[in-house]
C-alpha cells in the first residue's frame, strides 16, 4: 500500500545520504535517485538539497518526513486489522497490562473451549500509555472512559463496586465496611477526575459528602502505590485489588460501581465474534457476583 518510494525516501533522512541509504536498502545509489526523483516529480516539490556533505531536507521535505513516518505505521495497522478481520482462522488475541488482567475472561474461556474446540488464545501487552497494539481483539477491563476505550465496543458483564484503599496500618483496615462517614477527615485520591458517568456519579457522591479529593495525574500504575507511601486513602473498583500489594482494600457501604466487562473492535473477526456471542447468550445478563466472589 505504501510506495516504495516513500520508503526510500524515509531511509535517506535517517542515513543523510543516498549512498548510505542505498547499502541499508541493498540497492544501488543510482536506484535511491531515481526513487527520489520520481517522489519528487509526483508532489511537484524538491524534497532534498543535494551538497558535497550529503542532503538535507528543504521545508516541503521535513513536512513529509513528519507525516511519512505516521503513514507507516498507519499502513501496518491497517494490514494488521485487515488480516485479522478476514482471517479464517480460531486464534482471537487479548491485550493485557497490570490493570487489564484476564480476570474473567479465563473462566469464560474455559466454558467456551468446552463447547467449541480447536480455538486459541494469544496475549500482547498494553504498554504504559494505554497504547492497545493493533493486532489484539479483545480487552477485559472496567470501562472508566479512558481514551483508548472510545474506539473500542463494549461488552458489559457486570457492575464492580467502587472501594477505598489505604495502607494495611492504617486505622480504617480495621473496618470490614467502609462508610462516607469514616472518610470526612482523610484525603482521598482518585487517578480519574472523571471520564464516565459512572466515575462524575462516584466523585460527586464523595464532594456533596464534604469529602475532599485529590487526583493523582502520572499515567500508569504508579500513582497506585504511591498513595499507600503518602498514607493516603485511594478509591478504586474493587476488582483491583489483585494488584494493590501491601494495601488493604475495603468495600463501602454504598451503591456506587463501575461496568466491567470486554472491549472488542467495531469489526471483530470472526473467531472474536464467536466468542463474544457465547458470552453474550450466557451471561450477558447474569449477576456474576457468586460466579466471581472477587468482584462484589
Amino acid at each position: 500500500m505504501i510506495k516504495q518510494q516513500l520508503k526510500t525516501f524515509l531511509t535517506v533522512c535517517e542515513t543523510h545520504s543516498f549512498s548510505r541509504a542505498a547499502g541499508a536498502l541493498f540497492i544501488t545509489p543510482s536506484a535511491v535517485i531515481q526513487q527520489i526523483n520520481t517522489l519528487e516529480d509526483d508532489l511537484g516539490v524538491t524534497l532534498f538539497v543535494r551538497g558535497p556533505r550529503g542532503v538535507e531536507l528543504t521545508f516541503c521535505g521535513e513536512y513529509l518526513l513528519s507525516k511519512g513516518e505516521q503513514l507507516i505505521r498507519l499502513n501496518e495497522e491497517i494490514r494488521t486489522g485487515i488480516a485479522r478481520m478476514s482471517s479464517s482462522g480460531k486464534e482471537i488475541c487479548v491485550g493485557t497490562s497490570l490493570l487489564e488482567k484476564c480476570r474473567l475472561l479465563y473462566n469464560l474461556w474455559i466454558l467456551f473451549s468446552e463447547e467449541n474446540k480447536g480455538f486459541e488464545i494469544t496475549m500482547v501487552n498494553i504498554d504504559t500509555g494505554h497504547l492497545v497494539p493493533e493486532r489484539a481483539d479483545l480487552v477485559e477491563s472496567v470501562n472508566g472512559g479512558v481514551p483508548w476505550t472510545k474506539e473500542w465496543e463494549f461488552l458489559k458483564i457486570c457492575d464492580v463496586p467502587f472501594g477505598f484503599a489505604f495502607r494495611q496500618d492504617h486505622p480504617l483496615s480495621k473496618k470490614a465496611v467502609i462508610t462516607l462517614d469514616d472518610l470526612k477527615n482523610e484525603r482521598v485520591t482518585s487517578i480519574n477526575r472523571g471520564t464516565s458517568e459512572a466515575i462524575l456519579d462516584m466523585l460527586r457522591t464523595l464532594e456533596g459528602s464534604g469529602i475532599v479529593i485529590t487526583y493523582q495525574e502520572t499515567p500508569g500504575t504508579s500513582p497506585l502505590w504511591e498513595s499507600a507511601f503518602k498514607n493516603e486513602v485511594l478509591v478504586v473498583p474493587m476488582c483491583w485489588g489483585d494488584i494493590l500489594i501491601n494495601m488493604a482494600l475495603r468495600p463501602c457501604r454504598w451503591d456506587k460501581a463501575v461496568p466491567y466487562g470486554i472491549f472488542y473492535r467495531p469489526q471483530p473477526s470472526p473467531a472474536s465474534a464467536e466468542f463474544l456471542k457465547f458470552i453474550r447468550d450466557t451471561y450477558a445478563d447474569m449477576d456474576l457476583s457468586d460466579i466471581f466472589p472477587s468482584f462484589r
